[in-house]
């Protein structure tokens, strides 16, 4: 099992992407450049004993090396021992809505952005107790499965956005029951659903979801994102890549407007408690003490453990690369003078 203790450096990565495309470019450029400085025949006779071969095997030693320096970086670890373990705590599903109005900026910075950041922290606090994604809009999907991997489960959280989802709309009777699914137990208790939505133009059998949820012994904790007020929705044009605000059929800018009731009755009707993310600041906080009151059940494990360090061998590599570039020559001579 292969883990990796500082995650954080894997954003370095999308530099990499555009350090790649910037010698591509580059390479391009140069060839450009040097035949409308002087022509085919000056150019031929400036390029004496350069071989394009090795111009390009030297850029992909440096690449190389660059690629496996940063995974060095990222402090891979490898386990060497698989022991079971025992645990104790609850299976939380949390359920994102991702539809198009979660862009609203009524809440800093939007209300996608928020829901995730609070999220994030709220999984940082778990000790023992599994958690899984669902993502949702128009439709529904598992987006991270039951886990006690906190790390894996932020990285799926991270990825998070409105355009995974092409299908608009707020499911929320879909993702309940996705949720449901998800939980992979017959035990009526022990399990918990977080939904997070500004709760506009819900769709499906909300009753039908919630009676199932009551069946099943879950509980719903939901969280409203949003101002009753309400907010223009950012929507970037395809044709510009201009920022404009979303309109309806008559040109008018949409306003989207925290919708509670659905998201009210939810809570109610299976136990749980629902929050407004405006008015209740700590929203996460109080719900995690909740959890934390719930009984926990015991479950195994499987878990690696003893860890070690790996990125010796990945420093190693990176720096025979980057040697091997710099020794290999870019032009070769024959020993008359005559490019070989």
């Amino acid at each position: 099992m292969v883990r990796f203790s500082n995650i954080e450096f894997f954003w370095f990565f999308a530099g990499f992407v555009l350090v790649v495309f910037f010698f591509i470019s580059a390479s391009r450029k140069r060839k450009k450049d040097i035949l409308a400085f002087g022509g085919a025949n000056l150019a031929e006779k400036m390029l004496i004993g350069y071989v394009p071969r090795i111009r390009k095997l030297k850029e992909v030693l440096l690449l190389s090396a660059l690629f496996v320096l940063l995974l060095a970086l990222t402090g891979p670890q490898v386990g060497t021992k698989i022991t079971e373990v025992k645990r104790k705590g609850i299976d939380i599903m949390i359920a994102i809505d991702v539809s198009t109005s979660m862009n609203a900026e009524d809440i800093s910075p939007s209300r996608l952005g928020r829901a995730k950041y609070e999220a994030s922290k709220f999984i940082e606090r778990l000790k023992g107790d599994r958690v899984g994604l669902v993502a949702f809009a128009g439709i529904s999907y598992l987006h991270c499965p039951l886990t006690l991997d906190y790390s894996a489960s932020k990285l799926f959280l991270d990825a998070i956005d409105t355009g995974i989802i092409g299908t608009q709309g707020t499911a929320i009777a879909d993702a309940i029951l996705l949720c449901l699914k998800s939980f992979k137990s017959d035990v009526k208790k022990h399990k918990v659903i977080i939904v997070i939505s500004d709760g506009e133009d819900h769709e499906g059998d909300l009753s039908k979801a919630i009676d199932k949820a009551i069946e099943d012994g879950v509980i719903i904790y939901s969280v409203g994102v949003g101002t009753l007020s309400g907010s223009p929705i950012p929507v970037i044009n395809k044709k510009t890549g201009v920022v404009e605000f979303k309109r309806d059929r008559g040109n008018r800018v949409v306003t989207s407007s925290l919708e509670e009731e659905s998201l009210q009755k939810i809570a109610a009707m299976t136990g749980g408690e629902y929050y407004s993310m405006e008015m209740i600041p700590d929203v996460f906080p109080r719900i995690y003490k909740s959890i934390t009151g719930l009984e926990e059940k015991e479950f195994s494990t499987h878990e690696y453990s003893d860890y070690r360090e790996q990125f010796q061998i990945f420093l190693v590599i990176g720096l025979i690369l980057l040697l091997l570039e710099i020794l290999l020559p870019e032009k070769i001579y024959k020993k008359n003078g005559e490019n070989g």
